[in-house]
């Protein structure tokens, strides 16, 4: 008979604050990739440092790994590693003396220390910088150090900051496929690598919505969040004629929107200023903000019930 898929991460009822909302309750699957995603203004870095066991919930639980352990417990941390852009370090340590205390620290011997040490070496191509300063690495090669310090414990989740450099994609997309879990923490659409099959989209009291990434992706591709001036300025009311658009936002002369269809957007403002003899002079395209994402979205209350955690997932 088949087994259940394994579970290494749970959100269960929680809160940022006693009297606030709950947060929808989360779990990820083993052998999958996930993502919170949230603006800077929304919970969703607390919910990142909730997974890495830094902190506990002041309502609600997180517990993660095969044990399902409380985040904050011994066996939680164990079963969890971190990886950001940056490692607490003292002035002059290398990525070899970090990686090697990290793995002394997790309790093996002398020659476990080494052995592992030159193999997260060369896993992660940090063999010819091992006796670099920490101080003195490229960005991606501080990220590197960090993830070789997270999987010193062989963790079974790995917490990660976005953005994560191109050369750690496929690490992390290993690491999930032989049945871990990783849990991406980002601020926008752009920072979410491939593969992430469910993300958790966050406002400020938690996560709000679940979805898939095809879900996701129908929403969000071909869409764009733009801004635009003219020269001379022209009325809002020109700009209101766009079919589709929304969020329209007029601020001393620049007009801020979005649109699902960046193409037909941009042709019909070159249109009106042709039409009204303006200029364009000044045209910015990004992605759709995530809290705007939630707007594009059904409410909440016409979710699923909470308990069910998982929805179905999707291969790639």
């Amino acid at each position: 008979m088949k087994q259940p898929p394994k579970v290494l991460l749970k959100y269960l009822g929680v809160s940022l604050g006693k009297g606030l909302p709950l947060s929808i309750d989360f779990a990820v699957l083993a052998g999958t990739m996930a993502a919170l995603l949230g603006d800077e203004n929304s919970a969703a870095g607390t919910l990142a440092e909730y997974a890495a066991g830094f902190s506990s919930p002041p309502v609600g639980k997180v517990v993660t790994g095969i044990g399902m352990a409380p985040s904050t417990s011994r066996e939680g941390r164990i079963s969890t590693g971190y990886i950001s852009a940056d490692i607490d370090t003292p002035p002059g340590m290398t990525a070899r003396g970090c990686i090697n205390l990290a793995v002394a620290g997790s309790g093996k011997n002398r020659k476990e220390t080494v052995q592992l040490t030159n193999q997260l070496l060369e896993w992660l191509d940090l063999k010819s910088l091992d006796g670099v300063p920490v101080e003195k690495l490229e960005p991606s090669e501080v990220q590197k150090t960090a993830m070789a310090i997270a999987m010193a414990t062989s963790p079974e989740l790995l917490v990660v900051e976005c953005p994560v450099h191109d050369s750690l994609h496929a690490k992390l997309k290993t690491f999930s496929e032989a049945g871990n879990t990783v849990l991406f923490r980002a601020s926008s659409l752009g920072q979410i690598p491939y593969g992430v099959e469910r993300i958790a989209l966050c406002d400020k009291n938690g996560i709000s919505r679940t979805v898939r990434h095809s879900e996701l992706a129908a929403m969000a591709v071909g869409g764009s969040e733009i801004t635009v001036s003219f020269y001379p300025s022209i009325p809002r009311k020109q700009l209101e004629m766009i079919e589709g658009i929304k969020n329209l936002v007029h601020t001393d002369g620049v007009y801020r929107f979005t649109h699902t269809d960046t193409r037909y957007a941009i042709t019909q403002l070159m249109l009106i200023a042709r039409a009204n003899s303006r200029a364009v002079v000044g045209l910015n395209l990004s992605p759709i903000p995530p809290d705007t994402l939630l707007k594009m979205f059904n409410p909440p209350d016409e979710l699923q019930a909470s308990v069910d955690l998982f929805g179905e997932e999707e291969g790639f």
